[in-house]
């Protein structure tokens, strides 16, 4: 089959599609429905050489994985990585030779923002083949596309005007009470939201299916080579500002170098091998101030050092002591990164769990990982763009892996089971995600106030009440336990 009548044929499914498993529902089943059926219109019918790439093959894994959690723990962080991902998935497909994150982020964000311009264009060549040879039925078509523009424009404003004037709305009103009588509809505000809705639905199945071209003529942030080249610069000038350049740098590198083991021993001394909550004095000055500034100090060390080793200083004779000198750096940034995760440790052990302890631990992952691809480019001489693709690539796969569990209900369990030096945060419990509240159910006597669990029951309730209105498409798994449980505390009250 032509990729032309594919494309026809996904352009008519999809939208329905979209309209069915999504109107007044929440995320579940529907989602990864929708995500794995354009993945395999894309993968098998569209662009099937580029499931040849690795890099594609590892972002359809990611996908997979990421979808396969939102249906386990129907969290935040997984619905939006899944969305994510998918979104990057279809930049790689549409551009095979893309060899970055970023680039296959561009390549969609490029295609979703031009298919207003180039929809209606492929629309006709899309459709057309649906019909044969009919003649009359081209031109059907050819007429039909030729309206959608105008009609979209008149549906657009006409939608302004029905939301800003209130006599024209109470016209259309009652001229739909006339209509509801030979047609039982009336054109309320659920009408225009699923024909906005339909429209939405439209427009993202368009920006999914169709690679409209221009993202391939931007210039592209994908390069060919990961290896550093020396210059052709031979001058005398060009031998003096590298003398100049190297002395400048094995200065800078070795001053801060003891600058920083000055700190380091500390640390060590302080944090290691003798820390005392009572000796620490302001201990969320201790971590939030100190944990910011020695992260921005860690950003500032790799910037220096991709800068220095960006070309001909690889090359100088004689660099060994630089190089030694910046891994000794990289060393003592290493170090650095261990005195912030203790930081970070006593801080959530003196006031318990939350997200933002959590991202300061996967930030420091994303750093390290960021040190040793450093690490690597000095000793090979690997370019920036090794160092861009690498950690990038890293980013993705650390934050898809985040997906893997349910945070949300970590916290709780984790707050919930420990007594901290400070009092548990019961307004932060209580805000985190709907799958806890089994869990607060479950500790409910330890809630310090009656106000807290009358705001847990009345979250229950409402919780409650909201998955009675979802149907089968929204089924995950998460919500399934949680609403079991919430019902069995509720028959045994």
């Amino acid at each position: 089959m032509k990729k032309q009548t594919i494309q026809g044929v996904s352009i008519l499914v999809f939208p329905l599609l979209f309209n069915a498993i999504f109107w007044e529902e929440q995320f579940g089943i529907n989602l990864l429905i929708f995500t794995t059926l354009a993945v395999l219109v894309l993968a098998v019918f569209l662009f099937p050489e580029s499931m040849q790439k690795r890099t594609v093959q590892l972002s359809v894994l990611l996908t997979i994985v990421s979808g396969l959690m939102v249906i386990v723990h129907h969290s935040i962080i997984s619905q939006l990585l899944h969305l994510g991902s998918f979104f990057l998935l279809v930049g790689f497909l549409h551009e095979g030779s893309l060899k970055t994150v970023v680039g296959a982020g561009i390549q969609f964000a490029v295609n979703l923002f031009t298919t207003f311009i180039g929809a209606f264009k492929y629309l006709k060549k899309a459709i057309e083949p649906l019909f044969g040879g009919n003649q009359i039925a081209k031109k059907i078509a050819r007429n039909m596309v030729l309206a959608i523009i105008p009609m979209l424009v008149f549906l657009v404003f006409f939608l302004i005007f029905y939301n800003a004037n209130p006599v024209f709305s109470d016209l259309v009103n009652n001229l739909s009470q006339y209509l509801s009588n030979f047609f039982s509809f009336t054109f309320d505000e659920l009408l225009i939201g699923r024909i906005n809705f339909f429209i939405v639905g439209t427009y993202f199945s368009f920006s999914i299916l169709f690679e409209w071209g221009f993202a391939s003529k931007l210039p592209r942030l994908d390069f060919s080579n990961e290896y550093i080249s020396p210059s052709n610069e031979s001058s005398e000038n060009a031998a003096n500002y590298q003398r100049n350049e190297y002395k400048i740098a094995l200065m800078l590198i070795v001053s801060v170098n003891a600058l920083l083991l000055i700190i380091n021993i500390i640390d060590i001394n302080f944090l290691w091998l003798s820390f005392d909550y009572s000796e620490a004095g302001n201990l969320a000055k201790l971590v939030h101030e100190g944990t910011g500034t020695l992260i921005l100090s860690i950003v500032i060390s790799i910037a220096i050092l991709l800068y220095y080793f960006r070309q001909d200083l690889n090359f100088y004779e004689g660099n060994t002591k630089l190089k030694y000198a910046a891994y000794a750096w990289i060393i003592q940034n290493f170090i650095l990164v261990i005195s912030v995760s203790f930081r970070n440790y006593y801080y959530i052990n003196f006031y318990g769990l939350t997200h933002l302890r959590i991202g300061v631990a996967v930030f420091l992952i994303l750093t390290t990982i960021g040190l040793l691809t450093l690490w690597i480019k000095i000793k090979n001489l690997r370019s920036f763009f090794y160092m861009f693709r690498a950690n990038t690539w890293a980013w993705y796969i650390v934050l898809i892996s985040l997906t893997l569990i349910n945070w949300d209900v970590i916290i709780a369990r984790f707050n919930l089971a420990h007594t901290f030096r400070a009092n548990t945060d019961f307004n932060y419990l209580l805000s985190l995600s709907d799958k806890t509240l089994p869990i607060l159910q479950e500790n409910r006597e330890r809630l310090s106030s009656d106000d807290y669990r009358n705001q847990l029951d009345k979250r229950i309730e409402h919780y409650l009440k909201r998955q009675q209105r979802y149907t089968w498409v929204s089924w995950n798994w998460a919500d399934a336990e949680a609403v079991k449980a919430l019902e069995v505390s509720q028959t045994n009250k």
